[in-house]
């Protein structure tokens, strides 16, 4: 549901959603469209006509466009300032309400890319539930980061569980929990099955298994490719299903680029993991907005996290 700011004027009425705001502030915060838009998981055409529209509603121009990036006009730098206020307001009115509610049970909903089983990552959520009983989780695992990211902004989720490699520590509070590295799976009658290690350079040649577009792990394995001189030939994208890539490796003798413990928790009969000889890895972690105030729940959530996974303390 779209929450509405409604500001009455002399001449004309202003109405603004949440949304608005906070792709504001993200703009602000980042000083880049194309990479707010990222942020926010939405095209950076439509990010840039919800800035548009707030600026015609309030009649300013908000941000001076340059030509790599974008500041803040006077008028811009005075409305951020309110806009705070605003999103701080609308949290503390929607935290103050929890002193009411009936539920005798704390709801905390988390959103992850496909990687609680393989990284162990329920046991996390098992030291947070004997520790806090009277919590009840409800957990979605959705088969895109973009997915993930876009439940968080939209405040769908409390935590989500992803990839660190492409969000803002000037948007989110970010709790690393898992490193992993970068591996190639191959068939086992590819000619380089036999090696130990191979570099992704020897692997030019070859017809790629990709996610689809935007995802983490598509943005590193082809920015891997691009490092070493060539685009990957894609033969396949596939999303979520780890046994249909597995499965279309092996049968049309194609490579994945997937990370270590991720792939090593499914069969791979058929199929062969060889490490990189470049050094590529990605922290996994807990993610949530960064606010000033925050529910007592998440609160306490953050309190553990901060505890037993410091905050970009290995990033």
């Amino acid at each position: 549901m779209l929450s509405y700011f409604y500001l009455p004027g002399k001449e004309k009425n202003i109405i603004m959603d949440m949304f608005q705001l906070k792709y504001f502030v993200s703009a602000a915060s980042i000083g880049n469209f194309t990479l707010a838009s990222y942020e926010n998981s939405i095209s950076q055409s439509s990010f840039s006509k919800q800035i548009m529209s707030l600026e015609n509603e309030l009649g300013v121009k908000l941000f001076e466009r340059k030509k790599r990036n974008i500041i803040l006009t006077p008028a811009g730098t005075q409305f951020l300032e309110y806009a705070y206020r605003m999103l701080n307001t609308y949290d503390e009115m929607i935290i103050g309400m929890e002193t009411y509610s009936t539920f005798r049970t704390l709801p905390v909903r988390i959103a992850s890319i496909p990687v609680i089983l393989p990284y162990s990552l329920e046991n996390i959520i098992f030291q947070i539930k004997k520790k806090m009983p009277e919590l009840i989780f409800s957990i979605s695992e959705l088969p895109e980061s973009t997915y993930v990211l876009k439940a968080l902004r939209r405040e769908e989720c409390d935590f989500c569980i992803l990839r660190t490699d492409f969000i803002s520590s000037n948007l989110y509070k970010i709790y690393p929990v898992i490193k992993d590295q970068l591996c190639a799976v191959l068939p086992s009658y590819h000619p380089l099955a036999d090696r130990s290690i191979i570099s992704v350079k020897d692997l030019k040649d070859d017809i790629f298994i990709m996610p689809p577009k935007a995802t983490d792990l598509r943005l590193i394995a082809e920015r891997a490719c691009i490092h070493a001189g060539y685009h990957p030939n894609i033969g396949y994208i596939t999303s979520g299903n780890i046994d249909l890539t597995l499965r279309i490796a092996r049968e049309q003798n194609m490579v994945y680029l997937a990370f270590k413990r991720v792939i090593d928790y499914y069969p791979t009969e058929g199929c062969i993991i060889i490490p990189l000889a470049e050094s590529i890895s990605s922290w996994t972690a807990f993610v949530t907005l960064k606010k000033e105030v925050f529910s007592g729940t998440t609160r306490k959530i953050i309190e553990f996290l901060e505890k037993e996974y410091p905050e970009h303390a290995v990033l």
